[in-house]
Protein backbone atom coordinates (compact mmCIF):
# COMPACT_ATOMS: atom_id res chain seq x y z
CA UNK A 1 0.00 0.00 0.00
CA UNK A 2 2.75 2.22 0.89
CA UNK A 3 4.40 1.37 -2.13
CA UNK A 4 1.19 2.63 -4.22
CA UNK A 5 0.73 5.40 -2.57
CA UNK A 6 4.26 6.31 -3.20
CA UNK A 7 3.67 5.80 -7.20
CA UNK A 8 0.49 7.70 -6.65
CA UNK A 9 1.61 10.41 -4.44
CA UNK A 10 1.34 13.26 -7.45
CA UNK A 11 -2.35 12.01 -8.15
CA UNK A 12 -3.26 12.06 -4.39
CA UNK A 13 -1.40 15.41 -3.74
CA UNK A 14 -3.79 16.67 -6.66
CA UNK A 15 -6.60 15.43 -5.85
CA UNK A 16 -6.15 16.87 -2.17
CA UNK A 17 -5.29 20.19 -3.52
CA UNK A 18 -8.51 19.77 -5.41
CA UNK A 19 -10.06 19.22 -2.35
CA UNK A 20 -8.90 22.25 -0.35
CA UNK A 21 -8.97 24.30 -3.27
CA UNK A 22 -13.25 23.32 -3.73
CA UNK A 23 -13.14 23.70 0.40
CA UNK A 24 -11.51 27.19 0.13
CA UNK A 25 -14.00 27.80 -2.44
CA UNK A 26 -17.19 26.72 -0.91
CA UNK A 27 -16.07 29.33 1.93
CA UNK A 28 -15.11 32.19 -0.29
CA UNK A 29 -18.15 32.49 -2.55
CA UNK A 30 -20.77 33.26 0.15
CA UNK A 31 -18.54 35.96 1.27
CA UNK A 32 -17.95 37.23 -2.58
CA UNK A 33 -21.58 37.21 -2.62
CA UNK A 34 -21.96 39.23 0.40
CA UNK A 35 -19.15 41.59 -0.69
CA UNK A 36 -21.11 41.89 -3.81
CA UNK A 37 -24.37 43.01 -2.04
CA UNK A 38 -22.73 45.21 -0.13
CA UNK A 39 -21.18 46.59 -2.88
CA UNK A 40 -24.39 46.88 -5.02
CA UNK A 41 -26.45 48.72 -1.79
CA UNK A 42 -23.64 51.19 -1.33
CA UNK A 43 -23.66 51.70 -5.45
CA UNK A 44 -27.33 51.68 -5.12
CA UNK A 45 -27.85 54.05 -2.06
CA UNK A 46 -25.03 56.27 -3.47
CA UNK A 47 -27.22 56.99 -7.14
CA UNK A 48 -30.75 57.09 -4.86
CA UNK A 49 -28.95 60.12 -2.78
CA UNK A 50 -27.43 61.96 -5.91
CA UNK A 51 -31.10 61.33 -7.42
CA UNK A 52 -32.65 63.08 -4.69
CA UNK A 53 -29.54 66.19 -4.48
CA UNK A 54 -30.84 66.40 -8.30
CA UNK A 55 -34.10 66.55 -7.59
CA UNK A 56 -33.29 69.09 -4.41
CA UNK A 57 -31.36 71.36 -6.85
CA UNK A 58 -34.42 71.05 -9.47
CA UNK A 59 -37.13 72.08 -7.10
CA UNK A 60 -35.25 74.74 -5.51
CA UNK A 61 -36.15 77.47 -3.84
CA UNK A 62 -39.84 75.28 -2.78
CA UNK A 63 -39.55 77.58 0.73
CA UNK A 64 -38.63 80.42 1.61
CA UNK A 65 -34.85 81.76 1.58
CA UNK A 66 -32.97 83.80 4.43
CA UNK A 67 -30.09 86.12 3.34
CA UNK A 68 -27.92 86.97 6.77
CA UNK A 69 -26.57 90.04 6.95
CA UNK A 70 -23.75 89.85 9.99
CA UNK A 71 -24.34 93.99 10.30
CA UNK A 72 -26.70 96.19 11.50
CA UNK A 73 -29.14 97.80 8.94
CA UNK A 74 -28.15 100.78 6.23
CA UNK A 75 -24.73 99.95 5.77
CA UNK A 76 -23.29 98.74 2.21
CA UNK A 77 -24.17 95.05 2.62
CA UNK A 78 -27.21 95.69 4.26
CA UNK A 79 -28.78 97.67 1.54
CA UNK A 80 -27.42 95.57 -1.33
CA UNK A 81 -28.73 92.30 0.37
CA UNK A 82 -32.19 94.00 0.59
CA UNK A 83 -32.08 94.50 -3.08
CA UNK A 84 -30.91 91.20 -3.94
CA UNK A 85 -34.06 89.94 -1.50
CA UNK A 86 -36.32 91.97 -3.26
CA UNK A 87 -35.68 91.26 -6.67
CA UNK A 88 -35.02 87.41 -5.85
CA UNK A 89 -38.20 86.93 -4.19
CA UNK A 90 -39.97 88.32 -7.70
CA UNK A 91 -37.45 86.08 -9.53
CA UNK A 92 -38.14 82.65 -7.63
CA UNK A 93 -41.52 83.13 -6.51
CA UNK A 94 -40.77 82.40 -3.03
CA UNK A 95 -40.36 84.80 -0.36
CA UNK A 96 -36.69 85.84 0.39
CA UNK A 97 -36.19 87.20 4.04
CA UNK A 98 -33.12 89.86 5.13
CA UNK A 99 -32.19 88.95 8.52
CA UNK A 100 -29.70 91.03 10.13
CA UNK A 101 -27.57 89.81 12.99
CA UNK A 102 -24.62 92.34 13.96
CA UNK A 103 -22.25 91.61 16.87
CA UNK A 104 -18.49 90.75 16.87
CA UNK A 105 -17.17 92.34 13.44
CA UNK A 106 -19.47 90.17 11.96
CA UNK A 107 -18.89 87.11 14.01
CA UNK A 108 -22.60 86.33 15.25
CA UNK A 109 -24.44 86.46 12.08
CA UNK A 110 -21.47 84.54 10.05
CA UNK A 111 -21.64 81.86 12.76
CA UNK A 112 -25.09 80.88 12.30
CA UNK A 113 -24.51 80.52 9.05
CA UNK A 114 -21.25 78.49 9.04
CA UNK A 115 -23.32 75.99 11.36
CA UNK A 116 -26.48 75.84 9.15
CA UNK A 117 -27.83 72.93 6.88
CA UNK A 118 -26.65 73.11 3.27
CA UNK A 119 -29.43 73.23 1.50
CA UNK A 120 -29.19 77.21 0.26
CA UNK A 121 -32.11 78.39 2.16
CA UNK A 122 -29.42 79.83 4.44
CA UNK A 123 -27.08 82.02 3.15
CA UNK A 124 -25.17 85.12 4.36
CA UNK A 125 -24.20 88.54 1.98
CA UNK A 126 -20.89 89.90 3.64
CA UNK A 127 -18.81 92.90 2.57
CA UNK A 128 -15.31 92.59 1.38
CA UNK A 129 -13.75 92.59 4.95
CA UNK A 130 -15.50 89.66 6.40
CA UNK A 131 -13.84 87.53 3.23
CA UNK A 132 -10.49 88.72 2.47
CA UNK A 133 -9.16 90.93 5.19
CA UNK A 134 -10.75 90.18 8.77
CA UNK A 135 -9.06 86.39 8.66
CA UNK A 136 -6.13 88.35 8.52
CA UNK A 137 -6.72 90.90 11.35
CA UNK A 138 -8.05 88.47 13.72
CA UNK A 139 -6.63 85.17 14.38
CA UNK A 140 -9.36 83.65 16.67
CA UNK A 141 -12.55 83.95 15.28
CA UNK A 142 -14.68 80.53 15.76
CA UNK A 143 -14.60 79.73 12.24
CA UNK A 144 -12.41 79.91 9.21
CA UNK A 145 -14.18 81.72 6.17
CA UNK A 146 -11.80 79.39 3.77
CA UNK A 147 -13.02 75.98 5.26
CA UNK A 148 -16.58 76.71 7.17
CA UNK A 149 -17.93 78.97 3.77
CA UNK A 150 -18.74 78.18 -0.10
CA UNK A 151 -18.62 81.39 -2.51
CA UNK A 152 -21.74 81.57 -4.49
CA UNK A 153 -21.81 85.13 -6.28
CA UNK A 154 -20.46 88.21 -5.94
CA UNK A 155 -23.49 90.99 -5.21
CA UNK A 156 -22.49 93.91 -6.03
CA UNK A 157 -19.54 96.86 -5.17
CA UNK A 158 -18.72 100.26 -4.19
CA UNK A 159 -16.23 102.28 -5.48
CA UNK A 160 -13.65 104.27 -3.55
CA UNK A 161 -12.33 107.93 -4.09
CA UNK A 162 -9.80 109.41 -3.19
CA UNK A 163 -10.56 113.25 -1.39
CA UNK A 164 -9.03 115.65 0.00
CA UNK A 165 -9.19 119.01 1.85
CA UNK A 166 -9.60 122.04 -0.02
CA UNK A 167 -7.69 123.94 2.21
CA UNK A 168 -4.34 121.46 0.57
CA UNK A 169 -4.11 123.58 -2.33
CA UNK A 170 -3.91 120.46 -5.11
CA UNK A 171 -6.14 119.50 -7.82
CA UNK A 172 -4.80 116.43 -8.70
CA UNK A 173 -3.24 112.96 -7.93
CA UNK A 174 0.11 113.76 -9.35
CA UNK A 175 0.18 117.19 -7.71
CA UNK A 176 -0.85 115.36 -3.92
CA UNK A 177 2.15 112.92 -4.57
CA UNK A 178 4.32 115.54 -4.96
CA UNK A 179 3.17 117.69 -2.57
CA UNK A 180 3.33 114.64 0.14
CA UNK A 181 7.13 114.06 -1.08
CA UNK A 182 7.69 117.68 0.12
CA UNK A 183 6.21 117.18 3.50
CA UNK A 184 3.99 114.74 5.06
CA UNK A 185 0.63 114.47 4.94
CA UNK A 186 -2.04 113.25 7.31
CA UNK A 187 -4.73 110.84 6.59
CA UNK A 188 -8.10 109.89 7.70
CA UNK A 189 -9.87 105.99 7.85
CA UNK A 190 -13.14 105.00 10.02
CA UNK A 191 -10.80 102.32 11.67
CA UNK A 192 -7.27 100.82 12.23
CA UNK A 193 -7.37 97.58 9.71
CA UNK A 194 -10.16 99.31 7.61
CA UNK A 195 -10.42 98.95 4.01
CA UNK A 196 -9.47 102.48 3.94
CA UNK A 197 -6.47 102.43 6.21
CA UNK A 198 -5.19 99.77 4.46
CA UNK A 199 -5.83 101.27 0.57
CA UNK A 200 -4.02 104.51 1.63
CA UNK A 201 -1.19 102.68 2.83
CA UNK A 202 -1.23 100.87 -0.80
CA UNK A 203 -1.61 104.71 -2.41
CA UNK A 204 1.42 105.67 0.15
CA UNK A 205 3.52 102.66 -0.45
CA UNK A 206 3.04 102.61 -4.70
CA UNK A 207 3.90 106.23 -4.79
CA UNK A 208 6.42 106.89 -2.24
CA UNK A 209 5.56 108.49 0.46
CA UNK A 210 5.61 108.62 3.85
CA UNK A 211 1.31 109.39 5.23
CA UNK A 212 0.34 109.64 8.83
CA UNK A 213 -2.85 107.65 9.93
CA UNK A 214 -5.67 109.10 11.51
CA UNK A 215 -8.61 106.59 12.67
CA UNK A 216 -11.98 107.88 13.32
CA UNK A 217 -14.74 105.30 14.44
CA UNK A 218 -16.65 106.07 11.34
CA UNK A 219 -16.94 106.93 7.54
CA UNK A 220 -18.15 109.82 7.95
CA UNK A 221 -16.99 110.89 10.93
CA UNK A 222 -13.36 110.59 9.44
CA UNK A 223 -14.60 112.24 6.03
CA UNK A 224 -16.14 115.01 7.89
CA UNK A 225 -12.50 116.31 9.43
CA UNK A 226 -11.07 116.13 5.93
CA UNK A 227 -13.75 118.53 4.89
CA UNK A 228 -12.65 120.60 7.59
CA UNK A 229 -9.64 120.64 7.52
CA UNK A 230 -8.36 118.67 9.97
CA UNK A 231 -6.89 115.66 7.86
CA UNK A 232 -5.60 116.58 4.40
CA UNK A 233 -6.82 113.48 3.01
CA UNK A 234 -8.80 110.03 2.44
CA UNK A 235 -9.74 107.07 0.35
CA UNK A 236 -13.71 106.83 1.10
CA UNK A 237 -16.63 105.04 -0.17
CA UNK A 238 -18.21 106.94 -3.01
CA UNK A 239 -21.89 107.02 -2.35
CA UNK A 240 -20.79 108.65 1.33
CA UNK A 241 -18.42 111.11 -0.26
CA UNK A 242 -20.27 112.53 -2.99
CA UNK A 243 -22.13 114.85 -0.89
CA UNK A 244 -19.38 116.45 -0.02
CA UNK A 245 -17.78 115.98 -3.30
CA UNK A 246 -20.50 118.09 -4.63
CA UNK A 247 -21.25 120.74 -1.93
CA UNK A 248 -17.56 121.23 -2.69
CA UNK A 249 -16.46 120.89 0.76
CA UNK A 250 -14.23 118.30 -0.65
CA UNK A 251 -12.54 118.15 -3.50
CA UNK A 252 -12.23 114.53 -5.29
CA UNK A 253 -9.24 113.54 -6.99
CA UNK A 254 -9.83 110.07 -8.57
CA UNK A 255 -11.47 106.91 -8.27
CA UNK A 256 -8.89 104.25 -6.75
CA UNK A 257 -9.48 101.47 -9.05
CA UNK A 258 -8.59 100.32 -13.02
CA UNK A 259 -11.48 101.46 -14.85
CA UNK A 260 -13.64 104.33 -14.30
CA UNK A 261 -17.03 103.47 -12.19
CA UNK A 262 -20.24 104.13 -13.99
CA UNK A 263 -21.62 106.14 -11.09
CA UNK A 264 -19.02 108.52 -11.91
CA UNK A 265 -17.80 108.28 -15.22
CA UNK A 266 -16.69 111.68 -15.47
CA UNK A 267 -14.42 110.91 -12.50
CA UNK A 268 -10.59 109.82 -13.61
CA UNK A 269 -8.88 106.99 -12.17
CA UNK A 270 -5.74 107.32 -10.39
CA UNK A 271 -4.04 105.78 -12.89
CA UNK A 272 -5.24 107.37 -15.24
CA UNK A 273 -3.87 110.96 -13.29
CA UNK A 274 -0.57 109.55 -12.27
CA UNK A 275 0.20 106.75 -14.53
CA UNK A 276 0.46 104.72 -11.36
CA UNK A 277 -1.74 101.44 -10.83
CA UNK A 278 -3.24 101.24 -7.36
CA UNK A 279 -5.28 98.13 -7.74
CA UNK A 280 -8.82 97.93 -7.37
CA UNK A 281 -9.86 99.25 -3.85
CA UNK A 282 -13.83 98.06 -4.53
CA UNK A 283 -15.90 97.84 -1.40
CA UNK A 284 -17.99 94.89 -2.57
CA UNK A 285 -20.11 92.17 -0.70
CA UNK A 286 -20.74 88.41 -1.43
CA UNK A 287 -23.23 85.76 -1.23
CA UNK A 288 -21.77 82.82 0.95
CA UNK A 289 -23.11 79.45 1.53
CA UNK A 290 -22.61 77.06 4.55
CA UNK A 291 -19.30 74.76 3.09
CA UNK A 292 -21.46 71.67 2.03
CA UNK A 293 -23.47 73.20 -0.17
CA UNK A 294 -23.76 71.45 -3.41
CA UNK A 295 -21.61 73.12 -6.37
CA UNK A 296 -24.49 72.74 -8.62
CA UNK A 297 -26.91 74.22 -6.23
CA UNK A 298 -24.54 77.19 -5.47
CA UNK A 299 -24.47 77.89 -9.82
CA UNK A 300 -28.13 77.61 -9.33
CA UNK A 301 -28.38 80.56 -6.95
CA UNK A 302 -25.66 82.63 -8.59
CA UNK A 303 -27.32 82.34 -11.99
CA UNK A 304 -30.03 83.85 -10.19
CA UNK A 305 -28.54 86.64 -8.39
CA UNK A 306 -26.76 87.38 -11.72
CA UNK A 307 -29.89 87.59 -13.78
CA UNK A 308 -31.68 90.03 -11.07
CA UNK A 309 -28.47 91.97 -9.92
CA UNK A 310 -27.58 93.62 -13.60
CA UNK A 311 -30.92 93.66 -14.83
CA UNK A 312 -31.66 97.60 -15.73
CA UNK A 313 -34.22 97.57 -12.64
CA UNK A 314 -31.31 96.54 -10.25
CA UNK A 315 -28.94 98.79 -11.83
CA UNK A 316 -31.32 102.18 -11.61
CA UNK A 317 -31.77 100.96 -7.69
CA UNK A 318 -28.48 100.44 -7.41
CA UNK A 319 -27.02 103.61 -8.76
CA UNK A 320 -29.48 105.92 -6.40
CA UNK A 321 -27.94 104.20 -3.65
CA UNK A 322 -24.20 104.49 -5.26
CA UNK A 323 -23.65 100.81 -5.70
CA UNK A 324 -23.17 98.55 -8.85
CA UNK A 325 -24.81 95.33 -9.27
CA UNK A 326 -22.38 92.42 -10.06
CA UNK A 327 -23.33 88.81 -10.10
CA UNK A 328 -20.78 86.10 -11.18
CA UNK A 329 -19.99 82.46 -10.84
CA UNK A 330 -18.61 80.82 -7.88
CA UNK A 331 -15.65 80.46 -9.12
CA UNK A 332 -15.37 84.12 -9.82
CA UNK A 333 -16.42 85.15 -6.38
CA UNK A 334 -13.23 82.57 -5.26
CA UNK A 335 -10.98 84.06 -7.34
CA UNK A 336 -12.26 87.82 -6.23
CA UNK A 337 -11.87 86.58 -2.44
CA UNK A 338 -8.12 85.37 -3.54
CA UNK A 339 -7.41 88.65 -4.73
CA UNK A 340 -7.94 91.06 -2.59
CA UNK A 341 -6.92 88.19 0.63
CA UNK A 342 -3.49 88.49 -0.80
CA UNK A 343 -3.38 92.28 -1.30
CA UNK A 344 -4.83 93.01 1.76
CA UNK A 345 -3.06 90.50 3.86
CA UNK A 346 0.31 91.56 2.50
CA UNK A 347 -0.51 95.10 4.03
CA UNK A 348 -1.33 93.87 7.23
CA UNK A 349 1.75 91.77 7.38
CA UNK A 350 4.03 94.19 6.59
CA UNK A 351 2.02 96.39 9.46
CA UNK A 352 1.96 93.84 11.81
CA UNK A 353 -1.52 94.75 12.49
CA UNK A 354 -3.25 92.17 15.04
CA UNK A 355 -7.01 93.00 16.29
CA UNK A 356 -7.76 89.95 18.61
Amino acid sequence: MSGIRSFAAPVFDRFEDMSMKSSTLSLAVPRLARGLASTLCAGLACLASTAHAQKAVEAYPDRPVRIVVPYGAGGAADLLARVLAEKLAVEWGQPVVVENKPGGVGTIGISSVVKAAPDGYTLVSVPVSDLAVNPHLYRKRPFDIAKDLAPVSQVGAVPNVLVVSNGLGVHDARGLIAHAKAGRLSYSSPGIGSQAHLAAEIFAERAGVSLLHVPYNSMSAALADVAGGQVDMMIAQLPTALPFIRGGRVKALGIVAEQRSPLAPDMPTLKETTGLSFGDAVSWSGLMAPAATPLALREKIARAVTKVMRSPEARETLAGQGTVGLGGTPAELAAAIAEDSRRYGGVIKALDIKLD
